[in-house]
């Protein structure tokens, strides 16, 4: 397929994600939002409202279908990206999915084979790797300042008001495909290293007694190929009472030095009206003047938008996406079994 130097592009939810891809399509020079797709036809009108695209859809098949849209990206819940990537790819079309790219392993080594033949651009909304704390802390690993690293641990967990409030659809998804898949790509991707066994415990009962029959907490023993250890903790049970809606920190200790990462309670920001410490994402999404875009959020889904015009490399491809997909999958089994599962080599 040959590289656009601008390019009509189709979302699909349109949910806060969704919206994030709008606003990002509509600061960029050389990305035009062409069409909106939603189930919900009053959230897909007012999407359409809200940041102009030119066309609505219920259906994201008529959306792929449809000759003046180029590129898709998807905003869908977890569980239902993989229908639409696939879709995409085989109408020849270029793809983002946030994350997860799908959330069974069958669903993922489709689509990774499907994007290899095709030639068309694939990418995984893995936004941590343009997280300033993250990319940062991958350069310092990669010069070598703190040696070898030997042992890491990584939080990213949600309070209760996300699989109470935010998701409708908290029981068809976990803290673990929520939250880990951007946990997993983010260690992988600080360490320059794949995961090859898991060991895993999960709990459930507290969230479940409420209405949302999913797991509470996922905690994982991830073992790298590069020797390394992490643990990793995904929570949707964190108390409302939190600054943040979330809380993600990191660190990472090698033969020579450490490295601690704190992207959500960093104090920079502090709020005090009525409902206790509350503080502010200042990292994820940040004013921008327009026709620029602010905050590592939004500046991923631009590099989708780079990637289709320009033909640079996407952030994260398919083949990223099945990785993580593989060791979501992974820790679900050690969980359940209850015996650490050896990955299998891509």
């Amino acid at each position: 397929m040959s590289t656009l130097k601008s390019a009509r592009f189709g979302v699909v939810g349109a949910g806060l994600w969704g919206s994030f891809h709008c606003k990002t399509l509509n600061a960029i020079p050389g990305a035009e939002l062409a069409a909106v797709c939603d189930l919900n036809p009053e959230r897909a009108a007012e999407m359409q409202r809200q940041f102009g695209a030119k066309k609505v859809y219920q259906d994201f098949r008529a959306l792929i279908a449809d000759p003046d849209v180029e590129a898709v990206t998807v905003a869908t819940p977890d569980f239902a990206h993989a229908e639409i990537v696939l879709a995409a790819i085989e109408a020849g079309k270029h793809v983002m999915s946030e994350k997860p790219l799908a959330t069974t392993l069958a669903e993922a080594e489709t689509i990774a084979e499907a994007a290899a033949r095709s030639g068309v651009k694939v990418m995984v909304d893995f936004h941590n790797r343009v997280n300033p704390a993250v990319h940062t802390a991958r350069e310092t690993i990669a010069q070598g300042e703190i040696g070898k690293p030997l042992h890491a641990s990584a939080r990213l967990s949600n309070t209760v008001f996300v699989p109470f409030e935010l998701l409708s659809w908290a029981s068809r998804s976990s803290a673990l495909w929520f939250l880990g898949s951007h946990a997993v790509d983010a260690l992988c991707f600080m360490l320059d290293a794949d995961v090859v066994k898991v060991q895993a415990m999960a709990r459930r009962g507290h969230l479940a007694a409420q209405g949302v029959d999913t797991a509470d907490v996922h905690i994982s023993l991830l073992e790298f190929d590069n020797g390394a250890v992490a643990t990793l903790e995904n929570s949707w049970v964190l108390p409302r009472d939190l600054p943040l809606v979330f809380d993600f920190r990191a660190e990472i200790v090698g033969e020579k030095g450490s490295l601690q990462l704190d992207t959500a309670q960093n104090g920079a920001f502090r709020k005090y009206a009525g409902a206790g410490l509350k503080t502010a994402d200042l990292l994820g999404v940040t004013p921008a003047a327009g026709g620029r875009i602010g905050g590592f959020v939004m500046e991923a889904i631009a590099r989708f938008v780079d990637a289709v015009t320009t033909g640079t490399a996407v952030l994260a491809d398919a083949t990223d996406g099945l990785k993580v997909t593989r060791v979501l999958a992974a820790i679900e089994q050690a969980a359940a079994s209850g015996k650490a599962v050896t990955l299998a080599k891509a």
